[in-house]
């Protein structure tokens, strides 16, 4: 039987590529244009010279997309079930202080549908392990040597 593969012809990739590439977008955006940033994430930036406190979450989204990233360079659909998951934490915790903090709740949304696409990636991407999982039991095939 041949190697499992995930990957470009795989629908989880582009899924998860897509937040990844958001991701990336929005770190690049933070660091070049920290007002606006805030503004998007949905609580103005009062004082300009706090700034330093967007390139704090900037920082945050790139280190994310860059890790996404590699995880998806190097083929590893466990790991990224496990990040998908547990970083919907993130994007819960971002609606709880914009609908807390901001005048204008309607950035909330965007936080709210982020966290319910990561899960839904996230649970695909676990079905999808499972498939595999199933078909090497079946095969008499080792899942850990496909990692």
């Amino acid at each position: 039987m041949s190697k499992p593969y995930w990957g470009l012809k795989s629908v989880t990739f582009w899924l998860v590529g897509v937040v990844t590439l958001l991701m990336l977008f929005l770190g690049v955006k933070g660091f070049i244009q920290p007002e606006a940033a805030i503004r998007d994430f949905g609580i103005p930036l009062h004082d300009v010279s706090d700034k330093y406190l967007v390139l704090i979450k900037a920082d945050r989204d790139l280190f994310i997309g860059i890790f996404l990233l590699a995880m998806m360079i190097l083929r590893m659909r466990k790991a990224l079930i496990v990040v998908m998951l547990t970083s919907v934490l993130m994007p819960a915790i971002d609606a709880l202080l914009v609908l807390t903090n901001a005048v204008d709740k309607t950035p909330s949304w965007i936080h709210i549908i982020t966290a319910v696409y990561g899960l839904a990636v996230g649970w695909m991407l676990y079905r999808e392990e499972q498939r595999v999982q199933k078909a090497n039991t079946r095969s008499g095939l080792s899942s850990e040597r496909y990692i």
